[in-house]
């Protein structure tokens, strides 16, 4: 079963901690630590908890006692190939949802860029699916004011 978890979660998890601190070196470093501390509570689970939720909130803490330790950085490296102009709007896009306060910014992070359920996330969270959906929702708001309101979420 561990191994198994491993397999199937890996990179959705490293990709999660690659969000958080942009360093390839550092995402991975923070992905094996969130899989050694499954490892270490596995044996604690319950039947019924969700593998993956289990997985995504290690590496929130993981990442979260990575920021109390240093200072993040910036726009490293980015793994994904494109255009010039797809790897700036990807650049710019990082450093909007980056400055986001936490609480949304993870919110956004889990449902658009990891593909996460409202009731995963709040499962992740521990806050009701309610609040994540007004995390989200006021997350896109801030967003576009940082973007000046181009997408048609702005209100006249």
């Amino acid at each position: 079963m561990v191994e198994r978890a491993i397999r199937k979660y890996y990179d959705e998890i490293f990709r999660y901690c690659y969000h958080h601190v942009e360093s390839r070196a550092v995402a991975e470093d923070l992905c094996q630590d969130t899989f050694l501390s499954f490892i270490e509570r596995y044996g604690q689970c319950r039947i019924g908890d969700k593998v993956r939720n289990l997985l995504y909130t290690i590496a929130k803490n993981k990442c979260r006692d990575y920021y109390k330790k240093h200072t993040p950085l910036i726009m490293g490296e980015i793994p994904e190939q494109g255009t010039g102009e797809c790897m700036e709007e990807a650049v710019i896009v990082r450093q909007m949802v980056l400055g986001l306060p936490e609480e949304y910014r993870e919110a956004v992070v889990l449902r658009y860029f990891q593909n996460l359920r409202y009731t995963d996330i709040a499962a992740i969270l521990d806050v009701s699916p309610s609040l994540v959906k007004y995390r989200v929702k006021r997350g896109l708001e801030l967003l576009s004011a940082m973007e000046g309101g181009g997408h048609g979420t702005r209100k006249h």
